[in-house]
């Protein structure tokens, strides 16, 4: 009976002269283009007078792509929900790990590969309409290459940062674990979409061995790259004559959210940072019944890699500080600021 109505709809769009996708029915739609075997989207605006055609037509496009993907993720959630609920106890540990950790989050679909997308305008009414579709079947496919491309590139990856790690730039091997951690993300999104689609898939396609090997990796180098930069800080600094152990807290304390460990020895260091300070006395300038005494802070500063020795920086540089009580505290003034400077320092060079 359907293809006897499509059939119909057919002779009579033709016999109208006006070529009308046979996806603008919604019976033929249904039957060309079934749910199992297909994903797709359907949507539809009227453009208004004085409105820009090409905008109608890209909001169109775009909400019969998210209707698309919206099909594949009710499919990616029912199949985790029934997954879920199935799951023995000897069950597959490795494909239990990629769904239970749906359970927290919702699968986020980024794209669909293979995904075709077309467009109709009513040239009587001025209906713009939008399908878009893919086929279960190649999509599928299209899925297990890409899991398997971004595995690739994810191990890559992996080998750069260990790489990263064993010449002592660790904060840039913590700058890019993110980048390795979303695409571990990506894949497991397009396992799920795998499974949905066929449930009978094997391991062995959806590659969720290297997956599962690359992001247990990456889990043990972020918990090392924790707090696993390690600094040897010295710091000799003097406020005329004295000890001023002030300043080496403050570096401390200004570096030590970026995961640094300050060690006791340059042994397993993976910077070695030299720091010498002194104060003293500038000028007084007398207004009235007020006095303003000023003193600068002298330092030298130098930092070297710890895995190589080389010397990736080094500087002096002098500070102003003024108070209106004495040169000591117009010295302390000039620290504190100082120090604000000298941690700048400090984060740029080993970030890089």
């Amino acid at each position: 009976m359907k293809k006897l109505i499509i059939i119909l709809l057919s002779a009579l769009s033709l016999a109208a002269g006006a070529q009308v996708p046979d996806w603008v029915n919604p019976v033929a739609r249904e039957e060309l283009y079934p749910a199992g075997a297909y994903y797709s989207g359907f949507a539809s605006a009227t453009v208004s007078k004085g409105e820009d055609k090409e905008k109608v037509y890209d909001r169109v496009r775009q909400n019969a792509r998210v209707e698309a993907v919206a099909s594949i993720q009710v499919s990616v959630e029912q199949t985790v929900e029934r997954y879920m609920q199935n799951v023995q106890a000897n069950g597959d540990v490795l494909t239990t790990d990629i769904m239970t950790s749906q359970a927290a989050t919702r699968t986020s679909i980024k794209d669909i590969p293979g995904l075709k997308v077309e467009l109709w305008e009513n040239p009587k009414s001025g209906e713009v309409c939008a399908f878009a579709w893919v086929k279960a079947a190649n999509l599928s496919r299209q899925l297990m290459r890409r899991i398997a491309a971004n595995n690739a590139k994810a191990e890559v990856e992996m080998e750069a940062i260990g790489a990263m790690v064993e010449r002592g730039d660790k904060m840039q091997a913590k700058n890019s674990l993110p980048k390795v951690q979303s695409m571990l993300e990506d894949i497991e999104n397009d396992q799920r979409v795998m499974l949905s689609i066929d449930p009978e898939v094997n391991d062995d396609d959806l590659a969720i061995g290297e997956t599962n090997k690359l992001k247990k990796r990456c889990q043990t180098l972020s918990a090392n790259l924790k707090n696993g930069i390690n600094i040897y800080l010295i710091c000799d600094a003097y406020l005329f004559g004295q000890s001023y152990t002030a300043l080496k807290g403050e570096i401390q304390g200004a570096l030590s959210p970026m995961g640094c460990t300050f060690v006791r020895t340059d042994t397993g260091a993976d910077w070695v940072i030299t720091i010498t300070a002194t104060a003293r006395e500038y000028n007084k300038n007398d207004f009235g019944n007020v006095s303003s005494y000023f003193a600068y802070v002298d330092a030298k500063i130098s930092i070297d890699k710890g895995s190589t020795g080389q010397r990736v920086y080094e500087d002096a540089i002098s500070e102003k500080g003024g108070h209106t009580h004495n040169y000591e505290q117009a010295a302390r003034q000039a620290y504190q600021d100082l120090s604000s400077k000298l941690s700048a320092i400090i984060q740029e060079q080993i970030q890089q």
